[in-house]
């Protein structure tokens, strides 16, 4: 998951919060209203009274307007904002077929292809839009060429994957204790 899915979700989950807290407030204040009784949580003539002092020129008004405005635009950005795509599509070789592939999977192909070449203790893969990052780690030193070594090893097995967008290899290698 991807942390503008983490982001959106706590987002989304605080204001359902909020709004279920400001409810069931809602509700004891009209029960204690109508029961005659003064205000449980809050005082509504402090409320009011403010309201009465500042009309709609007021600074203080049009800042806090504003400032309601820029959360809701934010929120709305933040669920309209599409995320990483859980699969990739492959190209068809059966006409009518369409065929897609895991992003986690091709991930963990690349990882294996990066892992298979001679001098790297492991990789770690993950693919963007438009870009798939290889971070490869050696056991010393990376030696010249390793680098090299990995990008063909990893861009050969994509070409054998066939994806339908052509990624970009962005490739990193570097000594194990770096990390």
């Amino acid at each position: 998951m991807t942390a503008t899915q983490w982001l959106t979700r706590a987002l989304a989950a605080l204001v359902a919060l909020a709004l279920l807290l400001a409810s069931l407030l809602v509700i004891v204040e009209v029960a204690l209203a109508a029961a005659a009784q003064p205000p449980w949580l809050v005082d509504y003539t402090q409320a009011t009274t403010w309201v009465q002092q500042h009309d709609w020129n007021d600074a203080m008004v049009k800042t806090i307007l504003v400032a309601i405005v820029l959360l809701g635009l934010l929120l709305i950005f933040l669920s309209l904002r599409s995320g990483k795509k859980a699969t990739l599509s492959l190209r068809q070789r059966t006409s009518g077929v369409d065929v897609k592939a895991s992003r986690r999977s091709v991930e963990s192909s690349l990882e294996a292809a990066a892992s298979r070449t001679s001098g790297v203790t492991g990789a770690d893969a993950s693919i963007r839009r438009r870009n798939a990052r290889i971070k490869a780690r050696s056991a010393g030193r990376p030696e010249s060429g390793l680098r090299q070594e990995v990008e063909s090893a990893v861009g050969t097995r994509l070409d054998s994957l066939g994806l339908t967008r052509k990624l970009r290899l962005d490739v990193q290698v570097y000594a194990k204790d770096r990390r």
